[in-house]
């Protein structure tokens, strides 16, 4: 069962994530600031219900003492590597100092290592002195406290926080590897991180549709057998009846957002009241109040992107909630694209792989794939890349031995191999766009620093390692 797997998934992450800050801490790096506070936000949004949770710090120059807080749901946090008494003591100690408790009635101090086995509620009620409520079993939580919480949420829920604490531990990592580096010669960095381009309306309208005749035709033509079905498919089964086969829409509350001109494609009047048609700014959804209307927002860039993809030969698997390269033609063995990074290259995106018993059989389709998610940062919208590979047994469905594919494929990623792959997608996407295109990615972002590699040794490392990857791959 996906909700299984799932949950095993997260499991993994979170170990491995627990794993990558305690080494850092023993060897010494507690004083550095591993994971942003700002990582955190979506995840503990979702698990403590906080919906207005943002960075203090971000609002105000200084917040000391917490880190996170929802002003309108009165939640505060504090992000913190230490795990020891002391810790939790100044953080109480400010929060009291400061009458935080004005603002927020709630305090957890959140430890992104794993927290001790107890703390002294004895201890914590001589500095609180009755004033703020915190109970050590309750107000101290890990990541283990948290991935308990989340396994108690629903399955969208759970894959969304996976997605999140995968952004996290890869940001992990890469700080890690960067601590190593002896800061003498010049190296590059690469961000994971494009600047989107959107259109400035959305259109939004009422919807109209003859459920019951739209049910009707569906099952004749389509097969469909159920009689009652949500708004979302009977909005889409509409629409393919009316002659447009397009995913670039949302509904919500009965009314139907999309970047297209939704006066001007009359095939959308199927399904709405054209005479309630209005034009939003951007911001009236990416920016609204609710969470729910900003999600909405992000649904809809992902749903159009898909139209887009589409005539790239790009899928959306909704297993993986991930888009993925296909064959350019259907039957084909390999798909192989160019691109320029710092010298011109080909990478295998898409590749046929057949059983070593009888090679004229399938074993299963090995397809580079990717994981988009978005962001605002002063008015301005980014998407996050995050690579990855997706193994099928019919060039759609999952296959049934993908886990210990995918595994052995990572064995076979470094930090070169990876850096590769994030420049390889940025590329593909910025370069692979049209007029047409309702969202236009940017460039990708590199930035200098210093370390114990020269940037030409660094560029010769990711050229080798792009070799040796590609390789590699031929093996599995």
């Amino acid at each position: 069962m996906r909700q299984v797997e799932v949950e095993n998934q997260l499991r993994e992450v979170v170990g491995r994530l627990i794993t990558e800050v305690d080494l850092a801490t023993d060897q010494g790096r507690l004083d550095v600031n591993l994971i942003s506070e700002d990582a955190w936000i979506p995840i503990l949004k979702e698990v403590y219900q906080c919906p207005n949770l943002i960075n203090l710090n971000r609002k105000y120059k200084n917040f000391p003492g917490i880190d996170l807080g929802d002003e309108q749901d009165r939640v505060a946090f504090q992000v913190t590597a230490s795990t020891d008494i002391e810790k939790i003591k100044g953080t109480l100690e400010q929060f009291k100092k400061r009458s935080y408790k004005n603002s927020f009635d709630e305090l957890y101090v959140f430890t992104i290592r794993k927290k001790q086995k107890s703390y002294s509620q004895d201890v914590v009620n001589k500095i609180i002195d009755g004033n703020i409520t915190f109970n050590v079993s309750k107000h101290i939580i890990d990541p283990g406290d948290i991935l308990s919480a989340i396994t108690r949420l629903r399955l969208p829920a759970q894959e969304r926080m996976l997605h999140e604490f995968r952004i996290i531990l890869g940001d992990v990592k890469s700080k890690i590897d960067l601590l190593k580096s002896s800061e003498n010669v010049p190296y590059l960095l690469t961000s994971n991180i494009l600047k989107i381009h959107v259109p400035d309306t959305i259109y939004v309208a009422e919807l109209n549709i003859n459920k019951d005749a739209t049910i009707a035709l569906a099952q004749r033509d389509y097969g469909l057998k159920k009689k009652s079905i949500e708004k979302a498919l009977l909005t889409k089964l509409a629409l393919r009846i009316a002659g447009l086969d397009i995913d670039g829409w949302v509904v919500h509350e009965n009314q139907i957002f999309s970047f297209y001109n939704l006066e001007d494609e009359t095939k959308f009047h199927s399904v709405i009241d054209a005479s309630t048609v209005e034009e939003l700014g951007v911001n009236d959804l990416a920016c609204h109040s609710l969470a729910e209307y900003q999600n909405l927002f992000k649904f809809l860039l992902k749903d159009t992107l898909k139209d887009q993809f589409e005539k790239h030969n790009i899928g959306w698997s909704k297993q993986q909630l991930q888009f993925y390269f296909l064959p350019i033609e259907y039957g084909g063995d390999f798909r192989k694209v160019s691109w320029i990074g710092k010298r011109t290259a080909t990478r295998t995106v898409y590749e046929k792989k057949y059983q070593s018993k009888d090679p004229s059989k399938t074993a299963y389709h090995r397809h580079l794939s990717f994981g988009l998610s978005f962001v605002e940062i002063d008015s301005e919208w980014f998407a996050i890349v995050s690579p990855n590979w997706f193994f099928t047994w019919n060039l759609y469905r999952k296959s049934r031995y993908h886990d210990e594919l995918l595994s052995r494929q990572k064995r076979l990623e470094h930090n070169h191999s990876v850096r590769n792959l994030v420049r390889f997608i940025a590329y593909f996407l910025a370069d692979s766009a049209n007029h047409k295109d309702k969202i236009k990615f940017g460039v990708l972002e590199e930035f200098q620093f210093f370390s114990q590699i020269s940037l030409e040794e660094d560029e010769q490392l990711a050229h080798d390692a792009d070799e040796d990857y590609e390789d590699a791959n031929e093996n599995i």
